[in-house]
């Protein structure tokens, strides 16, 4: 059975307001830049693909800009993060952090 609504402390959120604020509070975490290429992000990347099996969870959620988001596709993110030409061992470590 799917449930539309979600309880949050003592308020009743539509499930849609919950999303939102999911997404929101990710974006916010990383002042709205790509983890990757620190450009203005504009999507949400799982870190560890969902066709290898990562789960739609904060942990394993970054904000991406569309180009990153695209190009990384199903990829190791290491292996691909290493190869840009941007690639940035302080960046790395913080995706590193927040998945873990």
């Amino acid at each position: 059975m799917a449930f539309d609504h979600q309880i949050d402390e003592t308020e009743l959120l539509p499930k849609r307001a919950t999303k939102h604020r999911f997404r929101a509070g990710i974006f916010a975490e990383w002042n709205h830049s790509c983890a990757y290429c620190s450009n203005p992000a504009d999507t949400l990347d799982h870190v560890l693909a969902r066709v290898a099996g990562g789960l739609t969870v904060a942990e394993n959620l970054v904000p991406a800009c569309r180009r990153c988001n695209g190009a990384k596709g199903g990829t190791n993110w290491r292996e691909w993060f290493a190869e840009q030409q941007w690639h940035c061992i302080e960046r790395e470590a913080r995706i590193a952090g927040w998945i873990s």
